[in-house]
């Protein structure tokens, strides 16, 4: 009987010890966010035209650390892996190819182009997030349902590939091809802006749930690389002679693929692309988001940390 007193007591002692700590971490705030998810990607440019043609959808994974700085406003550092593709042999037969303010472009339509690529990036970028709710007081007593907007600064990685169906039937890097013989190769790196939208739904007291969306705007016409006029195949062969690749044949395949689709093949200055607008792709995701610990990085970076001792 002693005994199961003791044991009783010592219960209610250890359940009234987590009860206290529990209720004082509530009252403390918690700053810093951890998330990673997965969802579609999508492009938008000149073989693909998300407002006519629909979703195209790649996948893509991502992780992000926020950090809170204030009721309604925080940072957030993202780091995505995404894929986009477009073909026109997909989308062809249902438009010419883009839109041009005063530019002449041939009522070609994108069939006829037969043009196609994939690229598999990856994007840093840092994001603003602006919770239109705001969060007074610890994160504990966060609503259940919060809305935020999305707006940053990133940059992506740019490669696209084209399949060679006729050759190797392997996937080839295009901008080391210069397919469009441009006085400098396009850049493998891209600037973006990121814009959208999102929902948190509170799962629990440490996790939320997010699904969003976002746009990104890039400063480049060559996601795709695809953007202006068809060169000569002697201009792309006489290119890649002078600077000694050794890769003429492969471009002479990959430039112009009309032929494959049973078409003549284009003409210098033919339309390949429109210039006049930028590509952009979107990230859709569903999110987990985890509330870290107030001593979390600390904990981790601590010179001091003791390390495990193994026996």
């Amino acid at each position: 009987m002693r005994k199961l007193s003791v044991t009783l007591l010592l219960i209610i002692a250890l359940m009234e010890t987590i009860s206290a700590q529990n209720f004082y971490s509530k009252r403390r705030d918690r700053t810093l966010m951890f998330s990673y998810g997965a969802g579609i990607s999508t492009y938008h440019g000149d073989m693909y035209d998300i407002l006519y043609d629909g979703l195209s959808p790649g996948p893509n994974v991502g992780l992000g650390l926020r950090k809170k700085l204030g009721s309604q406003l925080s940072m957030r550092l993202d780091v995505n892996w995404y894929q986009i593709s477009a073909a026109d042999s997909l989308t062809g037969a249902s438009g010419t190819l883009g839109r041009s303010r005063g530019r002449t472009i041939s009522t070609d339509s994108r069939e006829i182009r037969n043009l196609s690529f994939r690229a598999r990036n990856f994007e840093l970028s840092a994001q603003f997030i602006f919770n239109l709710i705001p969060i007074k007081g610890s994160y504990s007593r966060r609503p259940l349902i919060n809305p935020y907007i999305i707006a940053g600064l990133g940059i992506s990685t740019n490669n696209p590939k084209g399949l060679d169906s006729t050759g190797s039937g392997e996937w080839v890097n295009l901008r080391e091809l210069n397919t469009e013989v441009l006085s400098e190769p396009y850049s493998g790196v891209v600037m973006v802006v990121p814009f959208g939208f999102g929902l948190r739904l509170r799962a629990n007291q440490f996790i939320d749930i997010l699904v969003e969306g976002a746009r990104r705007f890039t400063f480049s016409d060559h996601l795709d690389d695809v953007s202006s006029d068809y060169p000569s195949i002697d201009q792309v062969r006489q290119y890649h002679i002078d600077n000694g690749t050794g890769l003429e044949e492969l471009a002479i395949r990959m430039y112009d693929r009309s032929a494959e689709a049973g078409f003549a093949p284009r003409k210098e200055r033919n339309t390949r692309g429109n210039p006049e607008y930028n590509d952009a792709y979107y990230i859709f995701q569903l999110r987990l988001e985890m509330y870290l610990p107030d001593n979390f990085l600390g904990e981790i970076f601590s010179p001091s940390r003791k390390k495990p001792k193994f026996r």
